[in-house]
C-alpha cells in the first residue's frame, strides 16, 4: 500500500498528470462557456459567435503549425536546457511577428464573410474581437511553451486565468443581460490577456532579433509541410462548417458547434496527447531510434482508440437527452450530428499517432498530402451532403475526409516501414556472407 501510495504521489507530481488536469480545466471551461453562450445569445446569435469563431481557430491553427507544434518537436530533441531556453527564446520572437500579422488577416477575414454571407457584422463587434484573436493566440502559444520547457504545472494556473476566469466574465454578462457576440470576444479577450501578460512578466519573455532569426531557420523545415496541412485540415472539418453555414443559414452552424461542445471532456484526452504525446515520442526516438517511436505511439494509439470506441458506443444511446439537458429541448433534433461527431474524432485518435510520427521523423510530406486527400474529400462533398441532410451533411463530408486521411497515412507508413525492414534484411545478409 505504501509503495502504490508513493507511485501515486510521483504520478500527480509527474507532467501527465500535470497535463491532464490542464486539459480537464480548459475542456470544463469551454464546456461551461458553450452552455452560457447558446443560452445566452440564442441559436441564432450564437451562429454568428461561431463563424467568428471558427476563423479565430484557423489563426489558431496556422499558429499551432507554424510555431507551436514545431517548438514542441524540436523542443524534445535538443540535448541541453541552454540550447531549449534559447530556441523557445527565439520562437518567441517569431510568434510577436506571427500574431500581428495574423490578428489583421483574421478580423478583415471574418468581416469579409459576414458581409458576404449575409449573417450581418454585429453592433460592437470589430475592436473586441481583434483583442481577443491576438490574446488568444499569444496565451495558447504561451501554454505550448510552457509544456516545451518542461514546466506543465505553469501551465494549469495560466489556464485557469484565462478560461476560468472567461466562465465568470461571461456568467456576469450574462446574468446583467450585457451578453452579446460583441461582450462575448471581449471577454475572452480580457482573460487571454491578463493570462499572457502574468506569464510573460514572470517568465521574463525576451527575445533578440538573431535568437528569432536562428529558430526560424530550424522550424521553418517543419512548417511549412505542417501549415498548410493543418490548413487543409481546417477546411475538412471548420471549412465545411463554413461552407454548410453558406447554404442552410447560421443556425446550422451554430448547431454544428453545439454539438461539437457536448465532445468537449473528450479534448482532454486530445489536447493532453498533443501537449505530451510528441515530446516523449521525441526521446523514445533519441533512446532507440523510429522503430522504439513507433512502438511507443502504436501502443498507446491502440489503448486510446478502444477506449473511445467503447465511450462513444454507449453515449451514443443518450445523445438526444444530452442535448436536451444542456441546451433546452430545441437541440434534440442533432443527435444524430453529435453521433457523426464523435464518429469523427473516434478517426481523429489514430489519425494523431501517424502524424506524431511523421513528425518525429522530421519527414512531413506525407502529412501534406493526406491532408489535401481529406480537404478535397470534405469541401467537394459538404454543398450536396448539406443540400440533401441540412446540418448533417456538415459532419458526414467531414468524416469521408477523415476517412481518406487515416487511410492515406497507413498506406504511407507501411511503404515506410517496409523499406526500413528490407534495409535491415539486406544489411544482415551482407554481415552473414
Amino acid at each position: 500500500m505504501k509503495l502504490r501510495g508513493l507511485r501515486l504521489q510521483k504520478f500527480s507530481r509527474g507532467r501527465s498528470a500535470q497535463t491532464v488536469a490542464d486539459q480537464i480545466l480548459v475542456s470544463a471551461s469551454n464546456f461551461l462557456t458553450g452552455i452560457i453562450l447558446v443560452r445566452g445569445l440564442g441559436l441564432v446569435a450564437f451562429g454568428k459567435f461561431t463563424i467568428a469563431y471558427v476563423i479565430l481557430l484557423l489563426a489558431n491553427s496556422i499558429q499551432l503549425s507554424f510555431i507551436s507544434s514545431p517548438m514542441i518537436t524540436l523542443g524534445s530533441l535538443c540535448a541541453t536546457d541552454d540550447e531549449r531556453r534559447d530556441f523557445v527564446r527565439g520562437v518567441y520572437g517569431v510568434q510577436l511577428v506571427f500574431c500581428a500579422i495574423a490578428t489583421l488577416a483574421t478580423v478583415a477575414a471574418t468581416v469579409i464573410y459576414m458581409s458576404v454571407d449575409r449573417s450581418g457584422v454585429p453592433p460592437g463587434f470589430v475592436v473586441p474581437f481583434s483583442a481577443a484573436v491576438a490574446f488568444f493566440l499569444l496565451q495558447d502559444w504561451l501554454r505550448r511553451y510552457y509544456f516545451t520547457i518542461g514546466k506543465a504545472r505553469s501551465s494549469v494556473w495560466n489556464d485557469a486565468v484565462s478560461y476560468g476566469g472567461q466562465v465568470v466574465v461571461l456568467t456576469i454578462l450574462w446574468a446583467t443581460h450585457w451578453l452579446t457576440v460583441g461582450s462575448a470576444f471581449g471577454a475572452i479577450a480580457l482573460t487571454s490577456g491578463l493570462a499572457f501578460v502574468i506569464g510573460a512578466v514572470l517568465e521574463r519573455l525576451r527575445s533578440r532579433r538573431p535568437e528569432a532569426q536562428s529558430a526560424w531557420r530550424r522550424i521553418r523545415s517543419l512548417s511549412i509541410d505542417l501549415g498548410i496541412a493543418n490548413q487543409l485540415q481546417w477546411l475538412v472539418y471548420q471549412g465545411a462548417m463554413l461552407v454548410g453555414a453558406s447554404v442552410a443559414g447560421p443556425q446550422a452552424a451554430g448547431g454544428v458547434r453545439a454539438t461539437q461542445n457536448v465532445i468537449g471532456p473528450v479534448n482532454i484526452a486530445f489536447q493532453a496527447m498533443e501537449n505530451i504525446v510528441p515530446i516523449r515520442a521525441g526521446e523514445e526516438m533519441r533512446r532507440g531510434g523510429i522503430h522504439r517511436a513507433a512502438k511507443f505511439l502504436f501502443r498507446f494509439g491502440a489503448a486510446g482508440f478502444v477506449a473511445l470506441l467503447l465511450l462513444f458506443s454507449a453515449a451514443s444511446f443518450l445523445s438526444g437527452r444530452f442535448l436536451s439537458f444542456f441546451y433546452g429541448h430545441g437541440l434534440r433534433v442533432y443527435a444524430g450530428v453529435l453521433n457523426l461527431q464523435m464518429l469523427y474524432f473516434l478517426l481523429a485518435w489514430p489519425i494523431r499517432q501517424l502524424t506524431f510520427l511523421f513528425r518525429t521523423m522530421e519527414s512531413t510530406r506525407p502529412i501534406l498530402i493526406s491532408s489535401v486527400v481529406a480537404a478535397v474529400m470534405s469541401m467537394s462533398l459538404v454543398d450536396p451532403m448539406v443540400r440533401g441532410y441540412g446540418a448533417l451533411g456538415i459532419v458526414m463530408a467531414a468524416v469521408c475526409g477523415q476517412l481518406g486521411n487515416l487511410v492515406y497515412l497507413a498506406i504511407a507508413w507501411l511503404r515506410v516501414s517496409s523499406a526500413a525492414n528490407g534495409k535491415f534484411f539486406a544489411g544482415t545478409a551482407e554481415l552473414k556472407s
